[in-house]
């Protein structure tokens, strides 16, 4: 009880730490004093600061010396020691204190024995009351280690749990509150709680010693492990004591009580009793809390049983209700994975719904092993588990697929209907997980539920399958009265089929002649879709669907691949699991044609299948019969309709093409309409240079012409090339996400746009690209703009296409056919545009000598032969800058550009050594002039070489002529023109 005294005492000078410091203990144990009424304090003003008179402070110490009862009952004896640690300090210089003798030798009892048997009883109130009242365990332990920390004025109060092989802190109170660092997690080895782990793992044994950690100097140390479940260590270290106690769980250790002093000395043999007492409060309050959780936990397994159930049993569809049976299970399990098999007809189960596991996983437990976990359930009929499945003998058949999914534990449960085996439920996880007894019901308790909800839906399909099955009978015989052609009843019979029958393939044939031929396929998956009519035509009693018209009886084959009458598709695999159902079409008996549908899988039709498709096919005969004589009537009108059409699409297409002959003016006007029609920053068109392989850019317009007229270098490869190899259109939204994209070298890190590149196809593949960009991240590219550029793109493979053709028929008017050289045509067009640039250059004249004879001797074939040996030896003589032509029949000329009279005779020399050099027998006779010095007009500079290859020839043959020589005997000489003949030019086959 407190008492009230003055405000003010004239003696009252010192603080609660002063006080503290002097009786030897913790100043919140002086507080707990006062609070208790065994001390006497004062409060100085109103926000409650305590001072404590020296006299007060005396009479206790002297109090504690001599037994005498000062407030506080007489303490009985104790044994040495059992106050070791805490000793009494003098308060030096203060004024009045008279320091009480202290026994030496002989015990003597423990004065503040009272106080902390006190503070003792109220840490087990504590406890106990939280035990009783426990609504938030981290609560709970956060009060335990306060209420410790503040009875015993201790350092530092944790409690670790142990967890995961590491030391979570759960609860810490640190000697003054709001002060301190909190703990972070530790490994379950770590110091002084490791040891206290393994002293109640019967690890360690004896004595132990601690060791200081600042002068590795040996101090005294406590280890006490007589039995697990009390295991404790005491080590003292550096300038503060520790102690740590092992607090008991349910099965195993929960954690540890780690207590550290404030001083040296300031933890004893009591301390580490009273701990053990704390341990196994803390052990009380986590099995409370435990069995709460676990009580908890079941109600509220129990619930979400009943909301599964009652979730389950409401759905009709059978993938909402194996999807919903997965999710519910991962969640009431708390599992990693989950999936659910369901059995098939031909003994394969089928993941249905899958989660967290990987495809390789799924295709190897296709087949599940006679001796394996599932199989041992079905049996047993009842859920079961298996922790660590790698290392099960049951898993060995899966065991390389276990030890690359990663999962330790499996359990799984068969989905029942009576006798009859459903599927699989299977729960993985990916940590050690122990199911109990609890999880086992509750899982066969979904697995039975779950049973019944996938039965219900099976036959809720069935029946809604039945009804539509008779309605679309009925609906099929009305449409196809209607239809009016055979194609459009082949399509409706394939697309009405899939009301009826589930199938991956569907195809019509009818019987023309002795063959069947498809006039409707359709094709739902990878395996089927590229068929083609001219690989599934068939003559009569030829496979499968031939035998079946030429027998008029339907069949169901489950493994068709297997069957002796089987033809394998070209380009299909000759082994794939395929069903089929095949129908005779039969009018008055006759075939007119068969119905197949297919499907992957072995055995995925039924008889019931059958019967609907033989209704169908004798519906199809029906309307077919009839559609032969409605298209017969109307087959020459349709003829005529279709002859016109055609005439007027191909004066269109005409017109464009014949239009379309200067290829770059047309990409230019293209280039410029896309632009008037699309909103782009740039446009480019490139195309594949003959020579280097290397695309070329043609045009381009937009912000980064520049860049795009760029040429491409050797190996570069961007988007443009890929499409180009691939021949396929690319639709990039984000050209940042696309790594095809080949920024420009100048932009660091790419920009932020769209693009569209497709390619401009020619007859042996793509033969360039036309590119379209639109910058910015908002402003993207649609669907439709993205047809439209393919359109355009197309227009410009024409043009390119019709250019590409003018310019063969163009340089095949400027060539000669026997040579391949530019023929007479070409070379006054050059002569003539040479004069007109009034740029200097020469002409060489050449004029083969006795070439008549090797016609006369040889034969026209061999002399053609020598004239193209001479015309490819003539290229080689001749420059890169110079221009050679075959004049017509055994005559040649050069045109040399910027060349004058001295260049031009090394070039006629080069010349007449190749044609004498070249074979056949022959040499040349070789005229020079240089415009303008030997004529100024085409006509002038012509007859003077002319003249000079005259002169040539007139003076021996095989020797060069100058211009200047045939002026000097042009008196002699009556020249004219000279007159080529030219072979004719026989356009190619």
């Amino acid at each position: 009880m407190l008492v009230t005294l003055p405000p003010h005492p004239t003696d009252a000078t010192l603080s609660v730490t002063k006080a503290a410091r002097l009786l030897g203990v913790h100043a919140n144990t002086i507080r707990a004093w006062s609070d208790a009424g065994r001390l006497r304090y004062y409060r100085i003003n109103p926000r409650g600061d305590r001072r404590y008179r020296l006299s007060d402070l005396q009479r206790f110490l002297a109090a504690a010396e001599t037994g005498a009862p000062v407030g506080v009952p007489q303490v009985p004896p104790v044994t040495p020691g059992a106050f070791a640690g805490r000793r009494m300090i003098e308060p030096a210089g203060v004024a009045g204190f008279t320091p009480v003798p202290r026994p030496v030798a002989r015990p003597r009892p423990d004065p503040l024995y009272p106080e902390r048997h006190h503070l003792d009883l109220m840490v087990a109130a504590t406890i106990a009351r939280l035990t009783n009242t426990i609504e938030d365990v981290d609560e709970a332990l956060q009060a335990v280690a306060m209420a410790v920390r503040d009875a015993y004025g201790h350092h530092m109060v944790v409690i670790w749990e142990a967890r995961d092989d590491r030391f979570w802190p759960r609860a810490f109170a640190a000697a003054v509150v709001g002060t301190g660092r909190r703990p972070v997690d530790l490994p379950i080895h770590f110091g002084i709680l490791g040891k206290a782990m393994d002293l109640a793992a019967g690890l360690t044994t004896g004595p132990a010693a601690g060791h200081d950690r600042t002068s590795h100097s040996p101090m005294p140390g406590l280890l006490r492990g007589d039995d697990p479940g009390e295991a404790a260590v005491s080590i003292v270290a550096g300038s503060r004591p520790e102690l740590a106690v092992v607090i008991p769980g349910p099965t195993e250790p929960w954690g540890v009580l780690h207590v550290v002093g404030e001083r040296p000395g300031s933890l004893d043999q009591q301390d580490l009793d009273v701990a053990q007492v704390v341990t196994d409060g803390l052990g009380a309050i986590i099995g409370v809390a435990h069995r709460a959780d676990g009580v908890a936990h079941l109600l509220h397994r129990a619930e979400a049983l009943q909301r599964v159930a009652t979730d389950i049993d409401s759905r009709l569809d059978l993938d909402q209700i194996l999807a919903g049976l997965v999710d519910h299970a991962m969640v009431l399990f708390e599992g990693d994975r989950a999936a659910v098999f369901m059995q098939q007809p031909e003994g394969h189960v089928v993941a249905e719904v899958v989660r967290g596991l990987s495809s390789g996983y799924i295709a190897s437990v296709r087949d599940f092993p006679a001796a394996s976990l599932p199989a041992e359930a079905v049996a047993a009929r009842r859920p079961l588990f298996s922790v660590a499945y790698r290392d099960d003998p049951r898993g060995q058949g899966v065991r390389a697929a276990v030890v690359q999914e990663g999962f330790d534990t499996i359990c799984t449960a068969p989905l029942l209907d009576g006798t009859v085996t459903l599927g699989l439920l299977n729960v993985y996880h990916d940590r050690p997980h122990h199911w109990s007894t609890d999880e086992l019901d509750t899982m066969a308790a979904l697995a039975t539920h779950a049973g019944v909800a996938i039965r219900t839906a099976q036959d809720y399909a069935r029946m809604v399958t039945w009804a539509a099955q008779l309605q679309s009978i009925q609906q099929l015989g009305a449409r196809l009265n209607r239809l009016s052609s055979i194609a459009e009843i082949g399509r409706s019979i394939a697309t009405e089929l899939r009301q009826l029958i589930d199938y991956h393939n569907a195809r019509v044939y009818r019987l023309v002649g002795d063959d069947l031929i498809p006039i409707a396929m359709l094709g739902q998956v990878g395996e089927y879709v590229d068929e083609t009519p001219d690989q599934l035509r068939v003559a009569l009693g030829e496979g499968i669907t031939g035998w079946v018209a030429l027998h008029r009886i339907a069949q169901n084959l489950g493994d068709a691949a297997a069957d002796p009458r089987a033809n394998t598709v070209p380009g299909t695999a000759e082994d794939l699991d395929e069903s089929m159902l095949l129908a005779p079409m039969l009018i008055d008996d006759q075939v007119i044609g068969v119905l197949v549908l297919s499907k992957l899988g072995l055995h995925r039709f039924s008889d019931d299948d059958l019967r609907l498709l033989v209704i169908y096919a004798s519906i199809a005969a029906q309307a077919m019969a009839t559609a032969d004589t409605t298209e017969r009537l109307g087959l020459q009108t349709l003829q005529l309709e279709q002859q016109l059409r055609g005439q007027r699409e191909l004066l269109l297409i005409t017109e464009s093409i014949l239009t379309t002959l200067d290829a770059r003016g047309v990409l230019e006007s293209i280039t410029d309409r896309i632009g008037g029609l699309l909103a782009c920053d740039n446009i480019s068109i490139e195309v594949i240079d003959p020579t280097t392989g290397l695309l070329t850019s043609l045009t381009a317009r937009g912000v980064d012409a520049a860049a795009y007229l760029e040429p491409w270098e050797p190996g570069e490869t961007g988007v443009a090339t890929w499409v180009v190899e691939h021949n396929e259109p690319v639709h990039i939204p984000d050209e940042r996400s696309d790594p095809r994209v080949n920024q420009f070298r100048d932009q660091v890190g790419g920009v932020d746009g769209s693009l569209v590149v497709v390619p401009l196809r020619g007859r042996g593949g793509a033969t360039g690209v036309l590119t379209i960009e639109r910058l910015g991240i908002a402003n993207k590219f649609s669907t439709a703009e993205f047809e439209l550029v393919q359109l355009f793109a197309a227009q410009v493979s024409i043009a390119l296409q019709n250019a590409e053709v003018f310019q063969a028929v163009e340089i095949r008017a400027r060539t000669d056919d026997l040579t391949g050289l530019f023929n007479h045509g070409t070379f006054q067009e050059w002569l003539g545009r040479s004069v007109r640039e009034s740029e200097p250059f020469s002409l060489i004249m050449l004029d083969l000598d006795d070439f008549r004879e090797v016609n006369n001797e040889l034969g026209h074939q061999a002399g053609d032969a020598l004239l193209r040996q001479i015309a490819g030896e003539l290229v080689r003589a001749g420059r890169d800058s110079d221009l050679v032509f075959r004049y017509g029949g055994d005559e040649f000329t050069f045109l040399l550009p910027q060349t004058e009279a001295v260049g031009a005779l090394h070039v006629a020399e080069r010349a007449r050594l190749a044609v004498k050099s070249g074979g056949g027998g022959v040499s040349a006779s070789i005229g020079v002039a240089t415009f303008p010095s030997d004529g100024t007009t085409a006509t002038d500079i012509l007859l003077a070489a002319d003249r000079a290859c005259f002169v040539a020839k007139r003076g021996g043959r095989d020797r060069i002529a100058t211009a200047a020589d045939g002026r000097a005997q042009a008196a002699e000489l009556s020249l004219q023109a000279p007159t080529p003949v030219d072979s004719a030019s026989l356009p190619a086959a």
